[in-house]
């Protein structure tokens, strides 16, 4: 849990320091008064990267040098402080006092996600945004996964400039076997996550979407078949396209409504409505397996909502045990949560609200 954040050149916060409520913190203010900006910097801290740029280099402030994030957290170790710096190009964290060896020592105390008004390009665009999100879940409750996983990214990135290699054809066969055990277990312990957290998905989907609303995951080659033979089967392809198509990293999840893929059957808001289910179900399943409890921040949750829909969101946020950090410009916008704490932003200046 996040007990304090501060936050130094991000976007267009100067400086700001924040301690949150342990259970739910509300953040009022304008469009474009920083709001959004504070979440960002939160999840910084706790992806390593931003939901919104995939440069870093853009969050610094106009003029700055440099960016830094540091939070205080809360642990079953007890209190502990984490800190992300970005200067000259370059990521650099401690935890504990201590350098990191990457984003995962930070991300495995501090579990959080974001529910935002583009939350529905979770349903609406290609499979890297869902197999993250997946990844992610994947990480939080299957401890050996990470090793696995950066593993086969390992045998993928060397099969991949073997295959951009003039004479690459022995160096393939010397990753094959890597490739191969590696993308089996993080296959394995995908498809296992994803089994585990369909009822929570499809009992909170049939709430907030409807019936029928399902989960599926597909493991990135045919079903049929082991990862070495589709291996085999695509090596002319792999060779002529110079990249490899087949494998975990190909993975995907479907959302299907009445066995038809979502995309095709819902509106905008329902969109928002179904890739909320999915990330709710997932702090749901954490803690039905006993993760670490889970931060889950909120971005203006009225946009593109009725208040019907809105509703139902915020019911179903509420029976959720994470810990909440809420953004909106209006106090009706937080009507239905139990806020603790409130800040009111302004050009990038956060003060509490009595």
């Amino acid at each position: 849990m996040l007990t304090a954040i501060t936050v130094e050149n991000f976007r267009c916060i100067e400086h700001a320091s924040l301690d949150f409520d342990s259970r739910s913190t509300g953040i009022l203010g304008d469009n474009a008064s920083g709001k959004t900006s504070l979440l960002e910097a939160i999840y910084f801290l706790g992806h390593g990267r931003s939901f919104r740029s995939a440069q870093a280099e853009k969050l610094k402030r106009e003029g700055a040098s440099f960016f830094r994030v540091v939070g205080r957290i809360a642990t079953h170790r007890g209190l502990l402080t984490a800190g992300l710096e970005h200067t000259q190009g370059r990521t650099q964290g401690q935890l504990a006092g201590q350098g990191i060896s990457g984003i995962a020592d930070i991300a495995e105390v501090l579990p959080l996600q974001i529910i935002d008004p583009g939350v529905h390009r979770l349903v609406e665009e290609g499979s890297a945004r869902r197999r993250r999100l997946m990844d992610w879940g994947v990480f939080h409750v299957k401890r050996e996964f990470l090793g696995y996983w950066r593993r086969y990214q390992r045998a993928l990135s060397q099969r991949n400039a073997a295959l951009r290699s003039a004479h690459g054809e022995e160096l393939i066969q010397a990753w094959e076997q890597d490739f191969c055990a590696a993308g089996a277990e993080v296959d394995r312990l995908r498809a296992h996550y994803v089994e585990e957290l369909k009822p929570h998905f499809e009992s909170l989907a049939a709430r907030l979407v409807g019936p029928g609303t399902t989960l599926t995951y597909r493991r990135g080659w045919p079903a049929e078949v082991e990862l070495r033979e589709a291996l085999h089967d695509s090596i002319s392809r792999d060779l002529r396209l110079k990249t490899t198509h087949v494998g975990p990293h190909r993975a995907d999840l479907g959302f299907l409504i009445d066995g038809t893929p979502a995309r095709d059957r819902v509106s905008r808001g329902q969109q928002k409505m179904l890739a909320a289910a999915f990330i709710l179900s997932q702090l749901q399943c954490h803690t039905a397996l006993g993760a670490v409890p889970t931060t889950l921040m909120l971005d203006d949750p009225a946009a593109e909502l009725d208040v019907d829909n809105l509703g139902k969101l915020l019911l179903a946020i509420a029976e959720i045990p994470s810990q909440l950090i809420v953004t909106s410009v209006h106090e009706r916008g937080l009507k239905g949560i139990e806020i603790g704490r409130r800040f009111h932003v302004k050009q990038g200046n956060f003060e509490p609200m009595v």
